[in-house]
């Protein structure tokens, strides 16, 4: 609940006033980065007509409204995300157009595109090309994105390269997730329960708590569990659900202002998440048949491609998987049925803790300290062939370290501001990852049926940075960002091979490469340059010229000779971007949009190319230069006090236009040039449109309807070089309608809420693609799933 009471320091803009913490306690809006209340700004709010209001964010690291940046920032409020059963980054990314998610074995290792531009790698040990933020803190690996949100003020989400004040590694955009704080209002809280389908059941809550006059703390939670879900292992005709959930994190926050100069925050959080993640669905590419029985298909060593996709059509009754049986015969009639030992399941546990330090030098300049240190561990079973018989299955174990310390200052003087500082941050990560085959390639291949990868690799990071905003008159302020960037990485690793076929299991393992790599430096000078324009009190044009990085690094797959780990390079977006923001028909209705071309180059992503033993694989590297350009916009229309029209869409338009890369096709093995094809992950347009409805009912009752759709246009998940291809690695257009209901009563400190998502069941797949060793998998998106929920606040 939002308290109104004496100012306290905020941790960026100390200066921030008393109605910018009431603009950031009451916006809220689910599907954009806008809301709608009472205009209080009239001598009468209460008979006044209800008007659009200004959200402050703080994407550009100190308070100011949306509508006054000049760059395309959607933020979503902790209140209906709670409500709307909105909890991970997926949540997030279905409210978002030109935002796509990747999760490419199903769970653990989510990954961002934004305007057609990301990681398109799952490794652990690289870093997204979205920029992860939790508090000002940088998370540099994507197993670190995956656990879920709690106890919220707001996320904002920034589209285009933040080279200037976000630096390393937000090619694409930032993500930011910002925590409620500690605070001296007294004491204040709440508990949401909530139940939903497949017996889930959710408790989360904070108290905040007053100790003295100058000191408060808080404490918040989240507990998630549920039964299996929709998905379903067929097994040698018995079947087995999957899907539970198993989650829970904690955080502590101290408080402390000693004077009104000063104020520390040291926040301590913890947590484990153990659910299930999803389980692959196998794909049938080649002629059916096992002759030789040895658990192979025929059509995959002779490589005859199953004739139906060959001519653009699936068959799941003819083609056969790696096994030589067809989905039919292996009983998978529904797209969440498959053939996937049910082993594929998370375990994370995390301990981190942050101490964020503000002193207000004078009344213009403050300093600020911000130092973290984590340790996360990541273990995930992947059941990577997708069918019965150990074909592939890959366990990863990953112990991931991170300490960061971050020193700003902030000085505001009557005609500019500047907003400046430097960051030193240092990661570790050892990962030890085991494959086992009994059948398949990998006997077949390396004569053994077990194949280890051990590496460590530390990233040593320094950057200092700049922001100043200087107005060259009353309508026009000139922003510009620099920032220098410098990183270090070394990689150590080996490849082994483990249990010989025919062998008595005590063998000594066989080393099969070092692929030790010489140390890597990459150094960057990335930034921003921005002209905002203020035609009037309601209306802001811009323009900007950015350039943003994603620093190289080491591929972290399984290395099969030394060339496989060697270094790749940075990539460089240099960006342009013309946009408006407007607040029209006093302030009911309110139009976005912003125009964008990236000059994109040394693009990273994977590429096949031969390996050892006969084995495909995909490896990451530097693939070429591309050009990305589209738009975003959105409308936000308050038809009369009681309907709001929200409705906004995204188009990007990515292509490769240099590129000496090839891709061999995992079907025909074919080769084919990169040059020329679109870039994976990533819909030619999508697009989001809700309707709400508010009303009052009586006895002091009232409440709100919403229904929302997310569409979503064809993709490809893989680059494409035949028509069987693309028959089965891309997805067509879907939509997924989307229902919210909200009651309250005024005098009650509880609310109730229901939702639904994906209403009409549709569906759809979010990836699908080649195992490299002969097979393919699929993964289908969620069914229609429903809560309720019940909030107290206190």
């Amino acid at each position: 609940m939002c308290s109104f009471k004496p100012h306290q320091h905020h941790a960026i803009l100390p200066h921030l006033a008393k109605r910018s913490l009431l603009s950031l306690c009451i916006g809220s809006a689910l599907w954009a980065s806008t809301g709608f209340a009472q205009d209080t700004s009239a001598p009468d709010a209460t008979d006044s007509p209800r008007a659009l209001e200004h959200i402050v964010v703080t994407a550009e690291k100190v308070a100011g409204s949306v509508q006054d940046t000049g760059m395309v920032v959607s933020s979503y409020a902790a209140e209906d995300l709670l409500a709307g059963g909105v909890d991970d980054i997926g949540g997030i990314v279905a409210l978002t157009p030109n935002v796509q998610l990747l999760d490419a074995t199903g769970g653990g290792v989510p990954v961002v595109f934004v305007r057609g531009v990301g990681l398109a790698d799952f490794r652990v040990n690289n870093s997204p090309a979205a920029a992860f933020y939790v508090d000002d803190v940088y998370k540099p690996s994507v197993a670190m994105m995956a656990s879920s949100f709690f106890d919220l003020e707001r996320i904002e989400v920034l589209k285009g390269p933040q080279g200037g004040l976000y630096g390393r590694n937000a090619n694409a955009g930032a993500l930011q997730v910002i925590s409620a704080k500690a605070n001296l209002y007294g004491t204040e809280g709440y508990l949401d329960l909530g139940v939903g389908r497949f017996g889930k059941t959710e408790l989360e809550g904070a108290v905040n708590v007053l100790l003295s006059d100058d000191m408060a703390v808080r404490f918040s939670g989240r507990r998630v569990i549920s039964d299996a879900t929709y998905m379903r292992s067929i097994q040698d005709g018995t079947s087995q659900h999957h899907g539970a959930e198993d989650q829970w994190a904690s955080r502590a926050q101290l408080y402390w202002e000693p004077s009104t100069d000063l104020d520390l925050t040291l926040k301590i959080s913890t947590g484990a998440d153990r659910s299930e993640t999803t389980l692959l669905r196998s794909i049938g590419l080649w002629e059916g048949g096992d002759a030789d029985g040895d658990g192979f298909a025929d059509g995959a060593l002779s490589g005859q491609v199953c004739a139906a996709l060959l001519a653009g059509q699936r068959d799941d009754s003819q083609c056969a998987t790696i096994t030589g049986q067809t989905n039919s015969e292996l009983g998978l009639n529904g797209p969440f049925d498959t053939a996937s030992a049910p082993i594929n399941q998370l375990n994370n546990e995390w301990l981190a803790a942050t101490l964020t330090v503000n002193y207000q030098v004078n009344h213009d300049t403050t300093v600020s300290s911000i130092t973290h240190i984590e340790s996360f561990d990541h273990a995930r079973p992947t059941d990577w062939d997708a069918v019965a018989g150990v074909y592939q299955d890959f366990y990863y174990r990953t112990d991931i370290s991170s300490f960061s310390q971050e020193v700003r200052l902030a000085y505001d003087a009557q005609n500019w501001r500047f907003f400046g500082g430097v960051n030193f941050a240092k990661d570790s990560l050892d990962e030890d990852t085991k494959v086992f085959g009994d059948l398949g390639l990998i006997p077949m291949g390396f004569g053994h049926h077990r194949v280890n990868q051990a590496y460590a690799q530390d990233v040593q990071a320094f950057a200092v940075f700049g922001r100043v905003n200087y107005p060259l008159s009353e309508q026009l302020e000139l922003i510009t960002e620099l920032r220098y960037t410098n990183e270090e990485k070394s990689f150590a690793g080996q490849t082994y091979l483990v249990n010989p076929v025919g062998g008595t299991g005590a063998e000594e393992p066989v080393l099969l490469v070092d692929a030790t790599q010489p140390d890597a430096r990459f150094d960057d000078i990335s930034g921003k340059l921005t002209l905002n324009y203020k035609l009037n009190r309601d209306v802001l044009t811009y323009a900007s010229l950015s350039r943003g990085f994603k620093s190289g690094g080491f591929p972290g797959g399984l290395v099969l000779d030394s060339s496989g780990a060697e270094e790749y390079d940075s990539e460089t977006i240099t960006a342009y971007e013309v946009g408006f923001k407007s607040d029209l028909l006093e302030r009911r209705l309110r139009v976005n949009a912003a125009a964008f071309y990236y000059d994109y180059r040394n693009l990273q992503g994977s590429a096949r190319v031969p390996a050892v033993g006969g084995v495909t694989l995909d490896r990451f590297q530097n693939i070429g230069d591309a050009e990305v350009y589209g738009f975003d916009a959105e409308l936000t229309y308050l038809l009369t006090d009681d309907w709001l029209l929200q409705a906004s869409v995204g188009h990007a338009e990515g292509e490769i236009t240099d590129s000496l890369a090839s891709q061999l096709s995992p079907l025909t093995g074919e080769e084919f040039s990169l040059q020329g094809h679109e870039l994976n992950y990533k819909p030619d347009f999508s697009a989001n449109v809700s309707v709400r409805r508010d009303y009052e009912l009586a006895n002091g009752y009232s409440g709100h309807v919403e229904l929302g759709y997310d569409w979503r246009s064809k993709q490809n998940f893989t680059y494409l070089g035949n028509l069987a291809e693309q028959t089965i690695f891309s997805e067509d257009s879907y939509g997924l309608l989307n229902l919210q209901v909200r009651v309250q009563h005024r005098n009650s400190p509880w609310q109730f809420s229901a939702f639904v998502t994906n209403l009409t069941d549709q569906r759809y797949r979010t990836n699908a693609r080649a195992d490299d060793l002969g097979g393919a998998f699929e993964i289908y998106g969620a069914p229609r799933i429903w809560g309720v929920k019940a909030n107290y606040q206190f």
